[in-house]
């Protein structure tokens, strides 16, 4: 489904417009100076399908970068530490 735009607002080449229009999934970022996102569009996210063969790609590169993480001592000492916060945060709710 194509997700109106305001083409006022927005500077989009003819490509990327098409391609909105032909329902590509797309997220445009605005970034300021300072190399930060200041706001975000997205446009037909509906459509994204993953394989069952990216899915498992995408489990196995997560699923590594988790057990790297965790295996940093100081890593699960930070997590601990968040967590116990968020914990006491729900808890006063």
């Amino acid at each position: 489904m194509f997700a109106p735009y305001n083409e006022e607002e927005l500077f989009m080449d003819d490509k990327t417009k098409t391609d909105i229009e032909a329902g590509v999934p797309m997220v445009i970022a605005h970034w300021n100076k300072d190399g930060n996102v200041t706001s975000q569009e997205t446009y037909n996210l509906e459509n994204i399908s993953l394989s069952d063969w990216q899915k498992e790609q995408l489990a196995r590169a997560t699923l590594e970068a988790c057990r790297k993480f965790y295996s940093d001592p100081e890593n699960v000492k930070k997590y601990e530490a968040w967590k116990a916060e968020r914990d006491e945060t729900k808890r006063r709710k």
